[in-house]
């Protein structure tokens, strides 16, 4: 974790004031705040620090922001790390979550959200996954983060028959295309990116289901006895992240899978409810 000391907030304070705060709905947008974000050398060193333990260990928790300035930090920090993502169905590069009952979206529901990667389906999926917590779980210990570094899993063990079936046996990844028609990528769970050569992890179990049904046909025995080892491998990998309000969470989601454990809500006396508040960012 990155702890940030009380002089390092005072001054992100100062560069937070300095930024624009428009919302990100195209990439000139992004370009501006990018453009901003570099004239803001508190938050370079902060940017640098941070790529610098995503290259390490496949992640990064900062702790300490200003709790005023946060919410323009985290788009700005994201403009420096990479090439933060319009996502189509949000018309926004900052995307909002609110567990509660009743809600389609699994990011919101109060269920464990299991391991895999976002984009999955995407043939170049976003390298970063961003999170800022702007309200963690009312229950302590509950609406964790866990993420299972991939690149640690197979280091020095490549040769092991589980791993090798990992990184041959294919498996179809649907998602909707922007004429509301369904696209298939085939791929097994680890390859290799073609520019780096490091490892390129992709896994949604329901992505994978989608592509399965869009095709009309089942997973094979081997199929399906290669995605329950794999889940069992990574699930040995996990760390436990617990965050308070204004962390924010940087994923390598090339190199690692993520994870929440389940949420809890307050019920309020009108029947209303409150609970897990996050942000989401992704980026190139």
């Amino acid at each position: 974790m990155l702890l940030l000391s009380p002089e390092v907030t005072t001054a992100l304070r100062c560069c937070a004031s300095a930024l624009p705060t428009e919302q990100l709905t195209d990439t000139a947008a992004v370009e501006r705040l990018r453009c901003e974000a570099l004239k803001q050398a508190p938050l370079g060193v902060l940017a640098s620090l941070v790529r610098s333990v995503v290259e390490e260990q496949g992640f990064a928790q900062v702790r300490g922001l200003p709790d005023e300035g946060t919410r323009v930090l985290f788009p700005a920090l994201a403009a420096l790390l990479g090439s933060p993502f319009i996502d189509p169905a949000e018309g926004s590069a900052v995307i909002g979550a609110h567990v509660r009952p009743s809600e389609s979206l699994m990011g919101n529901q109060l269920r464990h959200l299991p391991l895999h990667t976002d984009y999955s389906m995407l043939a170049n999926p976003a390298r970063l996954t961003m999170s800022l917590c702007i309200e963690p779980d009312p229950t302590p210990g509950w609406g964790a983060l866990q993420i299972a570094d991939i690149e640690a899993m197979c280091f020095g063990v490549e040769s092991d028959l589980d791993i090798q079936q990992f990184m041959s046996v294919a498996l179809p990844f649907a998602g909707r295309n922007a004429a509301e028609g369904v696209d298939i990528l085939e791929s097994p769970i680890i390859s290799r990116d073609a520019a780096s050569g490091r490892f390129l992890a992709r896994y949604h179990r329901s992505r994978i289901r989608q592509g399965f049904r869009v095709r009309g046909t089942l997973p094979t025995p081997e199929q399906s006895s290669m995605m329950l080892a794999f889940e069992r491998k990574a699930a040995e990998n996990v760390e436990t992240l617990h965050l308070q309000s204004g962390d924010i969470t940087v994923i390598d989601n090339h190199r690692t899978l993520h994870a929440r454990t389940r949420c809890s809500i307050i019920v309020k006396p009108d029947g209303s409810t409150s609970g897990r508040k996050m942000q989401f960012l992704f980026a190139h």
